[in-house]
């Protein structure tokens, strides 16, 4: 995104991705391990997890193209480029919250 005449009201300051719509330990409970893995492998995704983590799972993130429209509609900036993701790397540490 680049930025919209809007963006001096929030001092140039933009969201850096879509934010969560459920908790970490929320995620864990209610997000299906199989289900995960399969919707990455049908994006042809690749992840360095054997499992790949469920509160970093993608539906435990809010819709990140209604995100991008909320940041359009508000005036903040304008989409300029969309990138794909194809591998995913993460820390294999427990979140510590």
């Amino acid at each position: 995104m680049v930025a919209a005449e809007g963006a001096a009201k929030s001092c140039y300051s933009v969201n850096h991705g879509a934010g969560r719509r459920m908790g970490r330990k929320d995620a864990i409970r209610r997000l299906d391990q199989a289900t995960i893995d399969q919707e990455l492998d049908a994006c042809d995704i690749l992840s360095n997890c054997r499992q790949y983590p469920k509160d970093e799972a993608p539906d435990a993130y809010k819709d990140f193209d209604e995100v991008l429209k909320s940041v359009k509609r508000a005036g903040l900036a304008t989409t300029v480029a969309k990138l794909k993701a194809q591998v995913v790397i993460k820390d294999g540490d427990k979140a510590d919250d």
